[in-house]
């Protein structure tokens, strides 16, 4: 499945992998890897943040994505990472289709605290903490 599949297969879906706590942003990203990149579950977290954060002791995640980081280019396709804030200890996660003019990105994504499905839009690319890019995206020199 290629993303703008994905994106029209659940847009405006409230996506749920792993079953527990409701659609959350987990949740799509996890969905993503499978449904779009084929890869396997690659290790569980307690929020979003830690994709980024524990990225070095996650084994199988490590072998599907590069930990890029936050002063780099997000492109189509990759996951940005979004640290904690005082209001959401979690950090967030999305995917990212394009960046606007003014920097910030567009990006398919869910929100865990409102549960309203997946849908596009616009974010700030302030507190984000890196980016996932699958390996087969990277270009070979």
């Amino acid at each position: 499945m290629r993303l703008l599949d994905f994106i029209n297969k659940y847009c405006g879906k409230k996506v749920d992998f792993d079953g527990h706590y409701g659609p959350q942003c987990v949740d799509l990203f996890r969905q993503y890897c499978k449904d779009v990149l084929e890869i396997p579950h690659t290790g569980g977290v307690e929020g979003a943040k830690d994709l980024a954060e524990n990225y070095h002791a996650m084994p199988r995640e490590k072998a599907f994505f590069c930990l890029l980081k936050p002063d780099c280019l997000g492109e189509y396709g990759d996951v940005a990472v979004w640290g904690a804030t005082p209001t959401n200890k979690y950090g967030h996660v999305a995917i990212v289709l394009d960046r606007l003019i003014d920097g910030s990105l567009v990006v398919f994504e869910q929100d865990g605290f409102r549960q309203d499905g997946a849908k596009l839009a616009s974010r700030d690319t302030k507190n984000i903490i890196g980016y996932l890019r699958p390996w087969k995206n990277m270009e070979v020199e």
